[in-house]
């Protein structure tokens, strides 16, 4: 189905052109949804029988089909059409990365040393014990619930809010295709580090559920692992993370994929969240209270060490900054390739694939709402520089209101005090 813009993004010479009516979007999307179907059934017949190496495991080829076709799927569509490409391409990025970490991940859960037992850590020392399962009494009714599944739930709450919330926002398509970039950059980075080096499970659970190796650690060798059944083990429970329906990933401990889910959702509010004149912005607080939270509770469940929890939020953190800088650069037409040869050859060229306007768009408007929002949001959203200039002269005149005495009630006094101090420094400055 051809994609038309809207006319008020063309310029005065072209002629409008009329809106696609919405009837033809639904029969189209009835068409997609009609061809998965078939598809799925045609999967499930010909694969539900099949099974790789193990009787158990009959019915695992057609699921992986057709969860990669469900994932990758929407991706190739997308791909078809200019307003959604460079979205497909970054969630593409984040797919294969993820593919990718998960066959290393199964990789580690071999290579754990499970019988050199818990490492000394200063994070399970101050937090103490935690009972694996917790039991609690609702309406009379007794449950029961393993402790790791705190953090899981801490994080999808917190990915809840956060689709919920931003799914209005006019720049949702901006924000989501940089959320997944960088969580992307973060798996191809944790795919890596988890083969490094192997550390003992911070689960006496996963501890239990490792495979003993042939190393008096309990790891298994390279060589030892240089079979077909070992790798079709290692395929078979790729495939069940991917599914998804293994319960747990065990010897992935550098660094914790948890905290880097929890980091990059807060840092989506921290950075995209509109600004409030006051000390304290009580939504980015109670976002960063439900991440942190969960982050201990990683520690505290001992799903992992307090080094993998720290090097996730360093990571996230560096990430998730390098790239904003970048597409700041992008935005104002500037390149550095000064460092390495990567920079004018790589990392550039698809910085600008991803974030420069495309053909025919329009510039983004200086509207209340984001007059509201920081120096570093209005960048980002690629304003024009004459904006930019005035976010700074509201940024300084914030800053001398507060220091006048300002609050958030108001103050006619100090705003005089600082429309002086604000008229003396301009003056200074000519």
């Amino acid at each position: 189905m051809p994609r038309t813009r809207s006319s008020k993004n063309l310029t005065a010479s072209t002629p409008p052109v009329p809106e696609t009516p919405p009837t033809l979007d639904y029969i189209w999307w009835i068409k997609v949804i009609l061809c998965f179907g078939f598809w799925t059934l045609v999967v499930v017949a010909t694969t539900k029988d099949i099974a790789i190496g193990f009787p158990k495991e009959k019915g695992l080829v057609s699921r992986f089909i057709l969860t990669i076709s469900y994932a990758f799927g929407p991706v190739c569509i997308g791909m078809c059409y200019v307003d959604t490409r460079r979205t497909s391409a970054s969630f593409f990025f984040m797919q294969v990365a993820t593919c990718m970490m998960n066959f290393t991940t199964s990789i580690a859960w071999y290579r754990n040393p499970r019988e050199l037992g818990l490492l000394p850590d200063l994070g399970h020392d101050i937090l103490g014990e935690y009972p694996e399962v917790i039991k609690t009494t609702v309406f009379g009714k007794e449950l029961e619930f393993e402790a790791t599944s705190i953090c899981d739930n801490l994080i999808l709450s917190l990915l809840v809010l956060t689709a919920v919330y931003f799914y209005r926002d006019p720049d949702r398509g901006d924000i989501f295709r940089r959320f997944i970039m960088v969580f992307g950059i973060l798996e191809v980075m944790r795919t890596v580090t988890v083969l490094l080096t192997s550390l003992p499970d911070a689960s006496a659970a996963c501890r239990r559920l490792t495979p003993i190796g042939d190393q008096a650690s309990g790891a298994s060798s390279w060589a030892g692992m240089f079979n077909i059944e070992t790798w079709s083990e290692v395929l078979i429970h790729t495939g069940k993370i991917l599914i998804p329906v293994h319960p747990v990933t065990c010897g992935d401990m550098i660094f914790s994929g948890h905290t880097s889910s929890a980091i990059c959702l807060a840092l989506t509010w921290h950075t995209y969240y509109k600004w409030v004149p006051a000390k304290v912005n009580v939504v980015k607080t109670f976002i960063w209270f439900i991440a942190v939270s969960a982050c201990t509770m990683l520690v505290l469940t001992k799903v992992h060490y307090t080094l993998d929890v720290v090097l996730g939020m360093y990571f996230t953190v560096t990430v998730w900054s390098s790239y904003h800088r970048l597409a700041i650069d992008v935005k104002m037409g500037h390149r550095f390739i000064s460092v390495w040869w990567i920079d004018s050859v790589i990392l550039y060229p698809c910085m600008e694939f991803l974030e420069l306007p495309l053909p025919g768009e329009t510039p983004k408007k200086n509207t209340k709402e984001r007059d509201e929002m920081s120096l570093f949001e209005i960048q980002m959203m690629g304003m024009q520089l004459d904006d930019v200039e005035d976010a700074k002269k509201r940024n300084r005149r914030w800053g001398l209101w507060r220091k006048a005495g300002g609050s958030r009630g108001g103050s006619s006094a100090a705003s005089l005090i600082a429309e002086d101090s604000y008229a003396g420094e301009e003056k200074k400055e000519k």
